[in-house]
């Protein structure tokens, strides 16, 4: 009989491919506390019919909040330089290979993405240590987490979004312990009492809502609540892009021997790609108050990319 062989991906196809199936977002907060909403109704829904369904429900909350702090990990490894220094201490003794250096440089992957997927977060206390690692003083910022509209930064501090913090750790502690229960044994008693489950799922959501909130005021201090204040929070970050373009062009016209008409030329046809391309993403929106914001947003990427081209143009020019 011939043997049964299969193809093992590497670790980092894995994070690759775990990416492209979260799509385009990072961070979830908001939509993954509206998931959790969804998968209690159904949850009621079927409960009477189906109610060893409800065994299921902390297996998919853990799942959610695995998503998101992988999520949050990235995001701040990837957005600044201090998280990206502190990030050296969770990762201690790892080694980057070449195969890696090769996904980094094609970006397909990130260093946050490496850190997002090499910590543990099997448990609360692994959770807390590695969100404390980055942020500092995680805890006492989670207690006091707010929503942080820019509209209304006069009126803080707002209530917390946590009461009580003790008991949502708790309830966390739990809502892990039942679900390293119900994944890996086959209790011969019902372990998960359905009355607990609308606590653990409260936890979860209020958790994920606070953290969000916490990375925030990390990484931007507030952001705009109205259209307009996003459209022109948008639009000043891709003047900010913009800005560094230039600067990016002006050492590049430095370079010895580089044909200055020849990356005119270039950049032009560039810019004018760049208009099209984000005239065709935001066409979804045409005739709405979200056009603006999107189209700057499109663009605003494209800016960021062509910035990264010019500095490896840089890097890589061969002096005369």
């Amino acid at each position: 009989m011939g043997k049964c062989q299969f193809m093992r991906r590497t670790k980092y196809q894995q994070i690759i491919d775990w990416n492209e199936r979260q799509g385009d977002h990072r961070r979830l907060g908001a939509e993954l506390v509206h998931d959790i909403d969804r998968l209690m109704k159904e949850a009621d829904a079927v409960s009477g019919s189906s109610p060893e369904f409800i065994e299921f429900i902390p297996i998919r909350l853990v799942t959610i909040l695995e998503v998101f702090l992988r999520g949050v990990i990235a995001e701040l490894i990837d957005e600044r330089d201090d998280y990206f220094e502190r990030s050296d201490k969770l990762v201690k003794g790892a080694k980057f290979d070449l195969a890696f250096a090769a996904h980094i440089d094609r970006r397909e992957l990130t260093i946050g993405d490496f850190v997002a997927h090499a910590v543990s977060l099997n448990n609360v206390e692994s959770i807390i240590s590695t969100l404390d690692t980055l942020l500092l003083d995680f805890p006492a910022k989670l207690r006091t987490a707010h929503p942080r509209w820019t509209e209304e930064s006069e009126d803080w501090p707002l209530r917390p979004i946590i009461d009580d913090c003790d008991l949502v750790m708790a309830s966390l502690a739990r809502l892990y312990e039942v679900r390293h229960v119900l994944t890996h044994e086959l209790p011969s008693s019902p372990f998960l009492v359905p009355a607990e489950v609308p606590k653990l799922s409260k936890a979860a959501k209020s958790f994920i809502a606070a953290t969000d909130w916490v990375v925030v005021e990390a990484l931007h201090g507030s952001v705009p609540k109205t259209q307009i204040a996003m459209n022109l929070s948008k639009g000043d970050e891709l003047r900010d892009e913009e800005a560094q373009l230039t600067a990016a062009l002006d050492e590049a016209n430095k370079l010895d021997g580089i044909d200055r008409a020849a990356l005119s030329a270039l950049q032009t046809a560039w810019a004018d790609w760049a208009d099209m391309q984000a005239n065709l993403v935001a066409f979804q929106v045409e005739g709405g108050s979200m056009y603006p914001t999107i189209w700057a947003s499109e663009k605003a990427a494209l800016t960021r990319e062509r910035i990264d081209q010019i500095e490896r143009l840089m890097s890589e020019w061969m002096d005369r």
